[in-house]
């Protein structure tokens, strides 16, 4: 099957709120192997302690082994002694008034609101290569690259939910540019550029019997250096 090429419009763009846009990634903070969770969109922002839910790391065995964090000034700080970092961060419920604003409410605070909905972000940073990076972890979506990312140079990215590959799942630098579809096999291709890269994909899942929100939006960020 052939990767379709899909190009948001100006209509979507403008629609869409500031809970879905914004992503979580991971930077490197000090030269002492401290790295510091970044959260937002075209710029970054301070955020709540509480919205963080987790840090994993890969032990030597190949397991994820949650990893305790330092949060100073609206930010997570972490030094993980590890090749591979999960990170997991919940964005509350937003719901969309009938005049187009987005309020950080649920259904019952906002019982006019057109829907509600819960964003999750999800990251996982690749800070050094190795057998892992290829591998599946067990968790509900992963992205995990095809072969060592070489800048230039086409990436196949294999998208997993349950850990079974989805067709159909945008995956590309972020959602307000171009970006590519999984085909069927739940692959779609990433261009690395040098350096520092954030691969970005979105989930959708519709929510019943749920008082808060109806939908779920769940956005996820895979980073990785390539030479």
């Amino acid at each position: 099957m052939q990767l379709k090429k899909i190009t948001i419009g100006l209509t979507a763009l403008f629609t869409l709120s500031v809970a879905n846009a914004h992503n979580i990634w991971l930077e490197k903070a000090s030269s002492e192997g401290e790295y510091v969770m970044k959260f937002g969109h075209t710029e970054t922002e301070a955020y709540p302690q509480h919205k963080i839910q987790s840090f994993h790391i890969l032990n030597s065995q190949g397991k994820l082994t949650a990893l305790d964090y330092q949060f100073k000034e609206g930010e997570a700080y972490i030094t993980p002694k590890a090749n591979i970092v999960f990170m997991a961060f919940n964005n509350g419920v937003w719901s969309k008034l009938p005049s187009g604003k987005y309020v950080e409410k649920n259904k019952r605070e906002a019982p006019s609101a057109e829907f509600s909905t819960n964003p999750l972000k999800l990251g996982k940073a690749i800070l050094k290569w190795d057998e892992q990076a290829f591998k599946a972890h067990d968790v509900v979506y992963e992205l995990i690259p095809q072969a060592k990312a070489e800048a230039g140079k086409p990436l196949s990215i294999l998208v997993l939910h349950n850990g079974k590959p989805v067709q159909g799942i945008k995956v590309g630098v972020g959602e307000d540019v171009p970006f590519n579809l999984t085909n069927e096999k739940g692959i779609a291709e990433f261009t690395p550029a040098k350096g520092e890269n954030k691969v970005w994909a979105e989930f959708e899942e519709k929510v019943s019997e749920n008082p808060d929100y109806d939908r779920r939006s769940i956005e996820y960020m895979l980073t990785f250096n390539a030479e």
